[in-house]
């Protein structure tokens, strides 16, 4: 650990990344600033053990950072931590700077300045990561060594800002550790990235599945983008009328009879894999209502486009 005395004479207590226990350093007074280290870093804040479940927050450098984070926060509202992650060159002077590239790193530093101190007045951890170069190598290690030391915590990424090939390493990252992927322009909402929870092929491993896909997707008034909500009774009758073949060994194909059991089990999973929602009676009511995602919607288009490729006819899907 050592110090660094920049131009403005301020100076910077400098965290090795890789060191033989990993942490996260106190919180830097507002007297200090950024320096390069000749070596990735991380700094701002320590990440403690809390009582309730930690959400870390990784998101990628940018100059307009600071408008996209809010918009972040209103849609993650459970963010314990926020860990930024930015490329070495930003906190580095160089004399063959131009002024327009001197005027981007400014721009990037007082974005990740001002993200820290929205996440201060919201009582959330900040921290910052430099890399050495926006490669998978130097984006992956300390990802994972995060992740290491809190393999329970629940993991969101923002690529909204930041250069295209840490963008897309964070990406990358988030689907290594079951980790949700977001973006947000400007003050708009922030959208999360649909990538599908598990392979579309395994989608048909139970034709039922399709069914309650098909029933909820079917359900939506078309041409307006509010969600029907269906009742659990009307779905599970209207799942049961379907005739799903079975093959026995005796008797060739008969039809499956669809057991409450059974169609909570696949609700469940379905929930689980993001594919549908499932909520509360907002009248008060006692019965759970659900309606189809985005990823819903997306995972049975896909289906569908396959099967009338390979000339499936009556399978359970779009028509």
């Amino acid at each position: 650990m050592r110090s660094i005395e920049r131009r403005s004479g301020k100076r910077i207590v400098v965290y090795p990344r890789r060191a033989k226990t990993a942490s996260f350093p106190g919180r830097v007074s507002p007297e200090q600033g950024y320096v390069d280290t000749g070596q990735p870093f991380i700094a701002r804040q320590q990440i403690l053990p809390m009582d309730r479940q930690e959400h870390i927050l990784i998101i990628s450098a940018g100059d307009s950072i600071h408008t996209a984070y809010p918009a972040l926060l209103e849609v993650l509202r459970t963010v314990t931590h926020t860990i930024i992650f930015a490329e070495k060159e930003v906190y580095t002077n160089s004399t063959r700077d131009d002024a327009r590239k001197r005027m981007w790193k400014c721009a990037i530093r007082n974005a990740v300045d001002k993200v820290n101190a929205i996440s201060l007045s919201r009582t959330i951890s900040c921290a910052l990561v430099t890399i050495d170069a926006a490669t998978f190598d130097a984006i992956r290690d300390p990802v994972l060594g995060i992740f290491s030391d809190h393999p329970d915590a629940r993991y969101s990424f923002d690529i909204s800002a930041g250069p295209k090939r840490l963008s897309l390493g964070l990406l990358s990252m988030s689907l290594w550790v079951e980790g949700d992927c977001y973006y947000a322009f400007g003050t708009s909402p922030a959208r999360r990235v649909p990538v599908p929870t598990l392979p579309i092929k395994y989608l048909p491993a139970n034709p039922h599945n399709l069914v309650i896909l098909t029933i909820l997707f079917r359900g939506k008034e078309s041409g307006k983008k509010t969600r029907t909500l269906v009742p659990e009774t009307t779905l599970f009758n209207e799942t049961k009328a379907w005739q799903i073949p079975v093959r026995t060994a005796d008797e060739g194909p008969a039809v499956h009879e669809l057991l409450p059991e059974e169609f909570a089990r696949l609700v469940s999973a379905l929930v689980g894999w993001n594919l549908i929602r499932e909520e509360s009676d907002p009248a008060g009511g006692q019965e759970k209502l659900y309606s189809i995602t985005p990823d819903g919607e997306l995972a049975l288009i896909v289906y569908s486009v396959r099967m009338k490729k390979r000339g499936v006819a009556g399978a359970p899907g779009l028509t």
